[in-house]
């Protein structure tokens, strides 16, 4: 046993990572000044205090990983199809590659047979997948790395050595989980991967975003005849299945039921009044919970999102800031399939005199380029 008092390697790595500068007295001179040099202090302090990476190596406790992995994997040669054109060859990196699908469409382009493939996810389960997925041989290119790693920590590649950077449907987590300013941690992504892209290098980043008036105020009206309709919204965590519960409600419950979480989850406001059938808020804010309002499976992961926190505009400030410019290519869009399948039969938005609102952007393509 260890005598009382004594510690051990792992105690003064703890007094490092909380700041206690105490660890230098019980550390060899030698170590104390090997840690001052490359001040790898900092380092674990930033690899052990992660703002951003879960218990269990991933961005939220909450969230079944096989439904995410599963709707990643569908919708993969989608946003390929997408973005293909503007991918250029030699060291390809795709940020929270999730199962590896995207970078599976990207072997199997001869344009890149001879790039290397870059695959970084910080959640345990999906790293797992890619490399089970390598280790069956499903990439051609023997040239396929994957790496568990959080791009918020220290700069993972040396500057200006990535072609391009793939995010896709990457940025609103980063925005979400962000500690501290959110606008900061954003901000310090976008700076970083300017610093690892190489001159005429892109990055391209595909995702969800908000509307292009934010705070305007409308009026939504929601069906309450496709489901249950209880007189308050629940305290989930204390079901057994969540999920089976939220699918139950109606469309306007399930709205009450969202906002209560959102407002607690996601640490925002959601503010909203309640005229008869009308729903009086903000724009952003009725997007957000219209686009997410179908999560059931991940319900109390979902709530922890902002899908709709930054614009188009936004974002591209947030590209140009770091040091890109925007190709005239980049647009945000607006995802009709969803609008006329999942919303509009069970929704309407309109103004506070009635006129109705056209429905506004859903996602965007940023291709920016150094």
């Amino acid at each position: 046993m260890e005598p009382e008092g004594v510690l051990r390697p792992w105690d003064v790595l703890l007094m490092v990572a909380a700041g206690n500068d105490e660890w230098r007295a019980v550390a060899h001179p030698a170590t104390a000044d090997v840690f001052e040099r490359y001040a790898l202090d900092a380092h674990v302090q930033r690899c052990v205090n992660d703002p951003v990476v879960g218990d269990d190596g991933g961005l939220t406790t909450t969230r079944d990983y096989k439904t995410y992995a599963d709707a990643f994997e569908t919708a993969a040669d989608r946003k390929w199809q997408q973005i293909k054109e503007f991918v250029r060859p030699g060291r390809i990196l795709d940020i929270g590659c999730a199962t590896g699908a995207t970078l599976q469409l990207v072997d199997a382009d001869p344009r890149f047979h001879e790039s290397d493939l870059i695959g970084v996810e910080v959640a345990r389960h999906l790293y797992a997948e890619c490399e089970h997925k390598k280790e069956q041989g499903l990439f051609r290119n023997p040239n396929v790395y994957f790496y568990q790693r959080n791009m918020l920590g220290s700069a993972v590649f040396p500057a200006r050595s990535i072609d391009t950077t793939l995010t896709l449907a990457l940025t609103h987590e980063i925005w979400s989980y962000a500690d501290g300013s959110r606008t900061e941690t954003v901000q310090r992504f976008a700076d970083a991967l300017f610093a690892h892209t190489a001159p005429d290098g892109v990055w391209i980043n595909s995702d969800v975003c908000g509307p292009g008036e934010p705070d305007r105020s409308v009026v939504l009206r929601l069906d309450d005849s496709d489901g249950a309709n209880p007189a308050e919204p629940l305290e989930l965590e204390s079901l057994d299945d969540p999920a089976a519960y939220v699918g139950q409600l109606s469309t306007r419950a399930r709205f009450f039921q969202f906002a209560q979480d959102f407002r607690r989850n996601a640490n925002v406001p959601f503010e909203y009044a309640v005229q008869g059938d009308r729903l009086v808020l903000r724009l952003a804010d009725a997007m957000d919970f219209l686009t997410r309002k179908d999560y059931v499976d991940n319900w109390l992961s979902e709530t922890h999102e902002q899908f709709c926190g930054l614009n188009f505009a936004d974002w591209s400030a947030v590209a140009e800031r770091a040091g890109f410019h925007l190709d005239p290519s980049s647009k945000a869009w607006r995802n009709d399939w969803v609008i006329d399948n999942r919303i509009a039969p069970v929704a309407s938005l309109t103004s506070s005199t009635g006129d109705p609102i056209d429905w506004p952007d859903t996602h965007q393509l940023l291709i920016a380029r150094r």
